[in-house]
Parts: structure tokens; C-alpha cells; sequence
């Protein structure tokens, strides 16, 4: 079992309750308030496995090397629409399980998931062997990647709505662990929690691995915020009532828009 060496917010327990003015304000004020938990958070989201560039990474931020983090930086773009992926696989998980789809089947998993982002998408990066290739490089932080994906997608939706003065790339997931590293743990603390159960109908193994998983830890002072739920489609149940084990991929399937954008 792995937990994250990320130090706990100061002050009273955070439970956030007013996500507008959160958001809204942390985002226009542009400022990092929480280094000491953005910068290794980030950190664990980007570089999973590999400790010593973690390090590097958080010492170029204590040294305030301004060039030594923009090379950093460089290589997020990628990232980023690897870490949407992820989060296309965990939310279509968790709908699967909260729609109570395919029991008779063994209920949710991460094949079926694939399956359906493979049937749908259109973009680069959303074929099967891909999507599995993603999710092994970052399964194990997949409830912060799957976190900073939806809060980013939310503030985004607010500023369709109500235009925050912002241009689209300061919406980035990246900058909603930097900037809202508390909101972005407190959402994964509820995914946590769902990828480490044994779920009635599911498969004998859990989302998430127990063992290899990065956990948030006990001590980082905030509550956990629930997730939303949406609505598997008639065209999701015929791609998974099609879909049979051992030929992944392989049947014709019928395109229609993204799972997630």
C-alpha cells in the first residue's frame, strides 16, 4: 500500500460547499496558495512512478527556477489529454455501476469502459491498445487526473455561462491542481473510495489496484465532495451487449461524439 507524501491543509477541516465562488475567485486571482500540497500533488499526477523526477520537480519549485519548471511544463500538453482518457475510463466505470449495467455480465470494469470510449471517439489516442496503455501508466493516480478533469470541465461549463475574463488554457487540469489542490483532492478522495471497493456484480478485483495505488493521506484535512452521475445511453448498452470478451476492438462499432470532451 502507497500513500502520498503530501502534507495536510492547515487550519480547520476544509468542506467545500460554495464551488462557484472557489473556483471563480482562485482562478482570477491566479496566485498558488497551497504549494506545499499543489506542487507534489502535481507531481504524483505526472510522474506516477518515477520518484526521482517527482524530486526535481519539487525542488525546482523551492528554488523558484523559473526555467527549470517551464521545461517541466513543456510536456503537459500531452499528458493532459492522457490524464482525459483516464478519466473517460473512471467516470464511465462509475456511471456503469451506479446505472446497474451489464450485472449479468459481472457489472463495471475498465475493458468495458474502453470499449465504449473506443466506440464513440473520434480523436487520437482513443484506440484500444492506446486507452490500455494510458491507463497503465497512470491507473494509479487516476482518481487525481479523473479529479482535476471534472473540476476543469466544470469551470469551464461556469464560464460558457458567465465568462470568468480568461482565456481557455488557464481552464487546464494542470492549473486546477495548482490552483484548487484541495477541491481537486477532495473530489478524489470520493473516487478513491469507490476505486478501492468490491462492488456487488463487479469483478472479483477493484478498480484500482490496493496495493500499487496512490493514496490521499489520512491526514490532509479536507472532506470528500461526491461526484455526478450520468445517464449510460441506449447506444452504450447495444456497443456493450455487442462486445465480447477476448475480441476487444474488434466488432464494427457505430461512431457518434466523444464521451467526454
Amino acid at each position: 500500500m502507497r500513500k502520498m507524501q503530501i502534507p495536510g491543509f492547515p487550519g480547520r477541516r476544509i468542506n467545500i460547499t460554495e464551488l462557484e465562488s472557489l473556483t471563480k475567485g482562485r482562478l482570477l486571482q491566479d496566485i498558488v496558495i497551497w504549494p506545499d500540497q499543489a506542487v507534489p500533488l502535481v507531481g504524483y499526477m505526472v510522474w506516477p512512478n518515477d520518484e526521482e523526477t517527482r524530486n526535481r520537480w519539487i525542488d525546482a519549485h523551492q528554488r523558484d527556477d523559473k526555467s527549470a519548471i517551464t521545461t517541466f511544463e513543456h510536456a503537459f500538453k500531452l499528458i493532459q489529454q492522457h490524464w482525459a482518457r483516464v478519466a473517460d475510463i473512471v467516470h464511465l466505470h462509475f456511471d456503469l455501476t451506479q446505472g446497474r449495467h451489464q450485472q449479468a455480465r459481472a457489472g463495471a470494469s475498465v475493458g468495458k469502459a474502453i470499449a465504449l470510449i473506443n466506440a464513440h471517439a473520434r480523436s487520437k489516442g482513443t484506440g484500444t491498445a492506446k486507452l490500455w496503455e494510458i491507463w497503465a501508466a497512470y491507473k494509479d493516480v487516476a482518481h487525481l487526473v479523473t479529479a482535476a478533469i471534472l473540476i476543469s470541465a466544470d469551470v469551464q461549463s461556469r464560464h460558457r455561462l458567465a465568462p470568468y475574463r480568461l482565456k481557455l488554457h488557464q481552464f487546464q487540469p494542470y492549473r486546477m491542481a495548482m490552483l484548487l489542490p484541495e477541491l481537486v483532492i477532495s473530489v478524489a478522495m470520493t473516487i478513491e473510495n469507490y476505486g478501492l471497493q468490491h462492488l456487488p456484480h463487479a469483478c472479483t478485483e477493484p478498480l484500482f489496484d490496493p496495493e500499487s495505488f496512490w493514496r490521499v493521506p489520512d491526514s490532509i484535512n479536507t472532506v470528500a465532495i461526491s461526484l455526478p452521475v450520468r445517464k449510460i445511453t441506449n447506444i452504450d448498452v447495444a456497443v456493450l451487449n455487442a462486445r465480447r470478451a477476448g475480441n476487444r476492438g474488434k466488432a464494427k462499432r457505430q461512431k457518434t461524439t466523444p464521451v467526454l470532451a
